[in-house]
């Protein structure tokens, strides 16, 4: 699918899952890049649409907006409060600002209410998706679906030197890379990686690894950890962080599927 078609599935369609290029659709959330929350679906007639600026210059707001505009909603007027405990309890996000968009106010309340009213929307056979903690056994034929190589590596905290030494050997895998406090570490799990290469050099990579494994889906997803160490807890493997970079590429290799 398109991008466009994506957003017009969440919007009209009442999708559950799709994949497009850069988006992709988790239940009833937008994803952008695997990873950065772009719009969440309230309700079919109401929805909120993140009011920060995405990464990389992303066109998705303005996009989705846009969809928003040409089926007669309207941005709403809104208890943000509400909307924050939903998004945080839904989709495991902290207060960010958004933007709510409904056909009027009092739709748009009531639309909370009632959300406010499950416990949780990954766990909700009535309004919600597929839970974090099952994403892998799809992962492959997702990917693929979105026209993307099946195979996706995420790094984080790593050298981009270091990163670009490894894509030789990972030619087959789309390598995605992140600093360390860019993303929070429960949208790894979020981000469809079959695996991540995380830098564990540092005490906050330590304890980036440790809200990993507590966040939802996390502790399933494979972590790798660049260490000085031959043990780190919370880690599935360890590569050593005097290495070559494509000494880990290798090792990575082996533990892809």
């Amino acid at each position: 699918m398109e991008d466009r078609e994506v957003i017009e599935a969440l919007v009209v369609g009442g999708a559950r899952q799709a994949f497009g290029s850069a988006l992709h659709i988790e239940g009833d959330l937008l994803v952008l890049d695997g990873w950065w929350e772009a719009a969440f679906r309230v309700a079919p007639t109401t929805f909120a649409v993140r009011d920060e600026p995405p990464p990389g210059g992303s066109t998705v707001l303005d996009d989705v907006a846009a969809e928003l505009v040409s089926r007669g909603l309207a941005e709403v007027a809104a208890d943000p409060s509400l909307l924050f405990a939903i998004t945080y309890t839904d989709i495991d996000l902290g207060p960010v600002d958004w933007k709510l968009w409904s056909t009027d106010p009092a739709t748009a309340e009531a639309a909370l209410a009632a959300r406010a009213g499950h416990d949780t929307f990954l766990g909700d056979a009535a309004v919600g998706g597929a839970r974090l903690d099952d994403y892998a056994a799809e992962l492959g034929g997702a990917r693929r679906s979105a026209g993307l190589p099946a195979l996706m590596v995420l790094t984080v905290g790593v050298d981009a030197d270091a990163v670009e030494a490894m894509v030789p050997a990972l030619d087959d895998c789309r390598i995605e890379s992140r600093a360390l406090g860019e993303l929070a570490p429960g949208d790894c799990a979020a981000s469809m990686a079959n695996l991540v290469l995380l830098d564990a050099t540092s005490d906050a990579g330590r304890h980036f690894l440790a809200e990993v494994r507590a966040s939802p889906g996390g502790r399933v997803l494979p972590v790798v950890a660049i260490s000085r160490r031959t043990d780190v807890e919370g880690a599935d493997a360890s590569v050593d962080a005097a290495a070559h970079p494509l000494e880990w590429a290798e090792h990575l290799r082996n533990l892809l599927p």
